[in-house]
């Protein structure tokens, strides 16, 4: 069945590739960013009530990806990125209540909300403890969704990415570090930051895609699920699988330093996400290489 699906933040990472993913589906894709040009179907501008309203539709499905996108520029500018991540929010959850209550959203949280206190595989009901201002916007989202859901019965769903990726990424660790390498590839020393021990999980966006969906088509009214592959990546062997891809025949000395709002531990039990049939196909390996091969096609 043909859905409405209203994407916001279209043009990002996130928002691109489920642009390209729901359009191949034959669903009917609507926009809003604050890039790109207009057109019949997107909105150049912020998320406020009146740019919701001025599509004149009633959209099945909001997938809601304005907002900020990095630790980093949560805790350089934490008030405009609270606007962005908090506020966007707030403006589409009352749109749906006055206007737009049949539509589901698909709100990415982010693996930040649990902090630093964990070890082994996070699960869902594990407490919150974020280390970052990111992590505390994210989950002030989450609250005020469960508000909004509990007084006014919208249906809504939360995903918890961890370490996403996948080719088209131009920010974050994958992206930063393929270009330190291609700019010194001929030296023999490249410095890296923190240990190389640290733990991530790395979904690649595809599989991402996947558990949205699943959720598209779920029936439950409010849930929150981890989005990860489940399993452990050290930061050292992403580094490696890079440096191998891209020939470079230095040697990685680390300093040791941990950087604000990076946790040592963040990989996800996605057995709750399993229960939908969320089944990720891609590994870090596959992954890597794919990237690294879209990174020297393209830059």
């Amino acid at each position: 069945m043909t859905k409405k699906i209203l994407i916001t933040g279209i043009n990002g990472f996130i928002g691109s590739n489920c642009v390209d993913f729901f359009t191949q589906k034959g669903h009917k894709i609507f926009g809003i960013d604050i890039s790109g040009e207009n057109s019949q179907n997107f909105i150049l501008g912020e998320v406020n009530l009146e740019n919701l309203k001025s599509f004149n539709q009633k959209f099945d499905v909001i997938i809601h990806l304005a907002g900020s996108g990095t630790v980093g520029l949560a805790a350089k500018n934490p008030e405009l990125e609270y606007l962005k991540t908090v506020g966007s929010t707030e403006y589409i959850l009352e749109y749906m209540r006055l206007y737009n209550k049949e539509a589901k959203l698909i709100y990415p949280s982010s693996a930040a909300v649990y902090g630093d206190a964990y070890e082994s595989a996070i699960e869902e009901e594990n407490q919150l403890n974020p280390i970052s201002i990111y992590g505390r916007h994210k989950i002030e989202v989450e609250k005020i969704s469960e508000e909004y859901h509990r007084k006014f019965d919208l249906n809504i769903n939360i995903i918890r990415f961890f370490s996403i990726y996948g080719e088209g990424l131009t920010k974050q660790l994958l992206w930063d570090f393929s270009n330190r390498v291609r700019q010194n590839f001929n030296a023999e020393i490249l410095p890296c930051f923190g240990t190389g021990e640290e733990k991530r999980d790395f979904v690649h966006i595809q599989d991402a895609i996947s558990l949205i969906e699943l959720l598209i088509n779920a029936e439950e009214k409010f849930v929150i699920l981890n989005c990860g592959s489940g399993n452990t990546t050290k930061v050292s062997e992403v580094l490696n699988l890079i440096v191998k891809e891209l020939d470079y025949k230095g040697k990685l000395i680390y300093d040791n330093l941990g950087k604000e709002g990076d946790p040592k531990s963040l990989v996800a039990n996605i057995e709750k996400a399993r229960l939908i049939q969320f089944n990720p196909k891609i590994n870090v390996e596959d992954g890597i290489k794919k990237y690294v091969r879209w990174f020297k096609k393209n830059n």
